[in-house]
């Protein structure tokens, strides 16, 4: 947030690249760096942006093309609602309120209320 200002002063309307905010070190400050070359990020892997920049974000078929609905499709065609739930389970997603809970306990309360 304190950086706000300026990235507006500088970038957006004078056009200026602020050199201090770059990501790592680099030579060429006009020269974005992919986040591969960057040790912290080099070793993870996207998942839910795995898309970002490669698709038009508000292209459906685009997004389609690139098996965007395929894991929709397996849940709603092939699995049944417990091995969803499971699968819920296994990943570890949680929820995005202040205490993290966890999903697929959710769905489990849910289901079983059902």
């Amino acid at each position: 947030p304190e950086d706000v200002e300026e990235i507006v002063s500088e970038h957006l309307i004078k056009g200026r690249i602020v050199k201090r905010l770059l990501l790592g070190e680099t030579d060429q400050a006009d020269v974005a760096r992919s986040l591969d070359t960057v040790p912290f990020y080099a070793k993870q892997r996207r998942v839910a942006l795995r898309n970002c920049g490669v698709i038009n974000p508000e292209n459906i078929d685009e997004y389609i093309a690139h098996d965007g609905y395929a894991a929709l499709g397996k849940a709603l065609t092939e699995m049944t609602p417990q091995s969803v739930i499971d699968e819920i389970l296994k990943s570890g997603l949680r929820g995005r309120g202040g205490a993290g809970f966890p999903t697929g306990r959710k769905w489990q309360f849910a289901a079983k209320e059902a």
